[in-house]
């Protein structure tokens, strides 16, 4: 009889299963008691970002927020990298790109920033990509919206092991795809039950902002999320079916085998009383070209939001109302570099304005400020060469991933918060563990990390190990 991994190790009891899995995890200082970190939230830059623009900035300083214009590693140039070289071709046709001005000190002077990181194993896919970095587990999902981690996702240990609310643990990301796999495992004792509220921003809802100003219509989200049908006006009753698209879209009636997310009444009321609140709130819509400015420049004049703006501004509305202990998100417009390496890097400028963007906020809101550790990191890199497709006139053609060449593997993180070394910048080698053969940090350390400083470091190796894969290892170099 073949007997599970996780079976096996569950029927040791808690002490033979600790000496178990001992080589597998090195622990080299206890946290969680100490720290001042009681909030996480990780920061999964995808798309696909290569240090070599990134930290080399080979073609200029995309991320000046993140990096300053400084590069961080060597090979690709020296002193002051300039702004981003976009082909005149491509910069004569986009409409122009709407950024804050960068801050006076990158990020990374104020928090610490491993350069040499590895995505040391799996296929570098968004889903999978993404997926390590809500569990902490390198993985071989396949892209599918019903694909299941083996391996409890942080939202569900999070819940689990301090019995919070659905409204305690977030995942947002981009509207489409398969990430609502994300908020929740197929783990034995985890699952829905467990799972991270789930919220995936639509774009701007423009007529709901008539109904909110004029008064016609009260929002209703408690009778199948419509909106009453009296007086009857095409505008309204447009804006009433996509405030229901926006509800069904991050509530859906998946069959009782099929749930990601469940919840109990409280929670979901007040999720739904959230969504409502900011679609009947009009400064919804000014927001973007008044306070966040950043997107692109529409035709009018105004800002239009990018899908990474929007999701960063969700993110700080429900860091505001419900402060979280754990949020992830995931921004996704650098993804563009299959088929244009300059919107590649505009992508890169967008996120690091998000980026900063949030952070800002985090540090100007009381409860936050003080009690919030951030963790910014590619999900992975793309190839070392082009695939070929619409090369601009500096010959730079579009760029793919998923070979796991050293661009596709080779990532950095930034972290932030409390509990980090302000001012580090290193590259460690030499890092031993069994089962690792890169010889550094990897991606599955920055979740470890951040878990081991909100408290579940112990549970999070317990159940990596029990679900068969090697847990990571707690980043001392960034830490106080």
């Amino acid at each position: 009889m073949t007997l599970s991994r996780r079976k096996f190790l569950g029927g040791l009891g808690a002490a033979t299963a600790a000496a178990a899995i001992a080589p597998l995890v090195r622990t080299r200082r206890a946290w969680g008691g100490g720290n001042a970190t009681r909030r996480i939230v990780i920061v999964g830059i995808g798309g696909g970002l290569r240090t070599r623009e990134a930290l080399g900035m080979a073609e200029g300083a995309t991320m000046p927020n993140l990096f300053g214009r400084v590069p961080l590693i060597g090979g690709f140039g020296s002193g002051d990298a300039g702004d981003p070289v976009i082909a005149p071709e491509y910069a004569a046709a986009a409409p122009a790109l709407v950024l804050p001005p960068p801050r006076a000190t990158p990020l990374h002077a104020d928090g610490a920033l491993v350069t040499n990181l590895r995505y040391a194993e799996g296929p570098p896919g968004h889903l999978q990509g993404h997926a390590c970095l809500v569990s902490g587990a390198y993985n071989q999902l396949e892209n599918r919206a019903d694909a299941r981690l083996p391996v409890p996702t942080i939202f569900e240990l999070h819940r689990k092991a301090a019995g919070a609310p659905a409204t305690d643990a977030w995942y947002l990301n981009v509207p489409g795809g398969f990430y609502r796999a994300l908020s929740s495992s197929g783990a034995p004792g985890y699952g829905p039950t467990y799972a991270g509220a789930y919220l995936s921003p639509p774009a701007l809802l423009s007529p709901l902002v008539s109904i909110a100003a004029t008064g016609v219509r009260d929002l209703d989200v408690s009778n199948g999320f419509t909106l009453p049908t009296i007086p009857r006006d095409p505008a309204e009753d447009a804006a009433a079916r996509g405030l229901t698209a926006v509800l069904d879209g991050n509530f859906p009636r998946y069959p009782a085998d099929g749930v990601t997310v469940r919840a109990d009444e409280a929670d979901v009321a007040a999720i739904h009383d959230h969504l409502a609140e900011i679609f009947a709130d009009p400064t919804y819509q000014a927001f973007f070209p008044d306070a966040f400015g950043i997107g692109v420049r529409a035709d009018d004049g105004g800002v239009d939001a990018t899908a990474d703006a929007l999701t960063v501004f969700h993110a700080e509305r429900v860091l505001a109302k419900f402060q979280p202990s754990v949020l992830a998100l995931t921004l996704l417009d650098i993804d563009a570099c299959h088929d244009s390496f300059n919107g590649y890097l505009r992508g890169q400028q967008i996120a690091d304005a998000c980026v900063a963007h949030l952070w800002r906020f985090i540090q100007s809101t009381d409860g936050l400020r003080d009690e919030t550790t951030m963790i910014v990191l590619p999900e992975h890199g793309r190839h070392l060469f082009g695939n070929g497709q619409h090369p601009d006139s500096y010959g730079r053609s579009g760029i793919d991933h998923g070979q796991g060449d050293d661009g596709d593997r080779d990532v950095w993180m930034l972290a932030l918060g409390p509990d980090v070394a302000a001012g580090t910048v290193v590259a460690p080698t030499g890092v031993t563990q069994s089962g690792r053969s890169s010889g550094r940090y990897e991606t599955i350390d920055a979740v470890m990390t951040a878990m081991t400083l909100l408290g579940h470091g112990d549970v999070m190796a317990s159940e990596l190990a029990l679900g068969g894969a090697r847990p990571g290892l707690v980043i001392e170099e960034v830490l106080r």
